[in-house]
């Protein structure tokens, strides 16, 4: 009996959700359709200015698009009935006291309104991803950022439990978390844009790629961490692999959980030296190519065979830092000046 009683609140719950989602869904079309045509008429609209380099409006696009999906993910029905304790509670395994205090808090905010809540959550992310998109080199964009700024940091402490950084986080998890990749970009986005074409911007941008690999090293091989282990690798392949996903996704999973439980010593090895090479080859010099092949390759690899995508198995909130570091990385690849003898033969051809 309290079983079916507690199916009917969360089928009531899930039909009011959705009800006041389709409310607001054409409220946005009417009146967003209308401040379109009224900006299309007046000859302002425009998705990105005239001005911005192709590495900025890839990042404003990448950016803007990513919110988007965050709040399409956040309006899965499990969202609304199980939050709390399907996404919250697992942060609080192993966390320091503080940490805890603070995903606790969070959980219970959350509980008093579940609803609600997550009506703010899928609104405020589709709100900043339309805003950064569509708001032209205006105040209005800029709003979108410093709000992405703030709601990235609420996400990765009480949402993220800052990432997993101080309860045997890894890379392989998503650590240092994908809400403070939302936060830097938008953080760079706010930037002038004349200090994208300053030659300090090449050399911050593969500082971070750098530091990012040397601390996902740390944490893979930090002993507390507990990656030296073969339950602990093992076991999280294992339970990435039998997330509800295609076959071709899970496979994979499953042929590594494997040969990580018979040799965890090794691939431990191998995946903290793979993340120390990535490192040690963007701090030490200007990166090749080849080093920014690699880096891609290690990161979708990594995206894949750890974070699963972030999307699949139903719960996802995001996908996850991969997908923020591969747009970090085509960024960095635009913004990379052609060389000399290249521009030389351009201007020749022109004349």
């Amino acid at each position: 009996m309290l079983m079916g009683v507690t199916h009917q609140v969360h089928v009531n719950a899930l039909t009011v959700f959705y009800v006041i989602n389709l409310v607001i869904t054409l409220l946005v079309i009417t009146f967003g359709g209308l401040v379109v045509v009224t900006r299309l008429q007046q000859h302002k609209f425009q998705l990105f200015a005239s001005d911005s380099n192709s590495a900025r409006n890839v990042l404003i696009f990448g950016l803007g698009s990513l919110w988007l999906l965050d709040g399409f993910l956040q309006a899965q029905p499990l969202m609304v009935t199980q939050f709390t304790s399907k996404v919250l509670a697992p942060l609080l395994i192993g966390q320091p006291a503080i940490v805890a205090t603070v995903v606790r808090l969070g959980m219970r905010l959350w509980r008093l309104h579940p609803l609600v809540w997550n009506l703010v959550a899928t609104w405020m992310q589709i709100g900043m991803g339309a805003v950064i998109l569509l708001g032209g080199e205006t105040r209005w964009r800029r709003i979108g950022l410093w709000t992405s700024v703030g709601w990235g940091l609420l996400v990765w402490g009480p949402g993220e439990g800052f990432g997993s950084i101080f309860s045997g986080g890894s890379w392989l998890l998503g650590s240092p978390g994908s809400a403070l990749f939302y936060v830097l970009a938008a953080g760079v986005l706010l930037l002038p844009p004349a200090w994208w074409r300053s030659p300090r911007f090449l050399r911050v941008w593969q500082t971070m790629i750098g530091v990012l690999w040397a601390f996902a090293a740390l944490l893979q091989a930090w002993p507390a961490n507990g990656w030296w282990s073969s339950h602990r690798l093992s076991a999280f392949l294992l339970s990435q692999a039998r997330m509800p996903q295609p076959f071709l996704f899970s496979a994979p999973l499953y042929t590594g959980a494997q040969a990580f439980v018979q040799f965890p010593l090794l691939w431990n090895t191998v995946v903290v030296g793979i993340f120390l090479t990535v490192a040690f080859l963007w701090i030490l010099g200007r990166p090749a190519r080849l080093t920014w092949w690699l880096t891609v390759a290690v990161t979708w690899s990594t995206w894949w065979f750890g974070q699963d995508f972030g999307v699949l198995g139903g719960m996802g909130t995001d996908p996850n830092s991969g997908a923020l570091v591969l747009l970090a990385l085509v960024v960095y690849a635009l913004s990379v000046p052609l060389p000399a003898d290249h521009l030389v033969s351009r201007s020749t051809q022109a004349g």
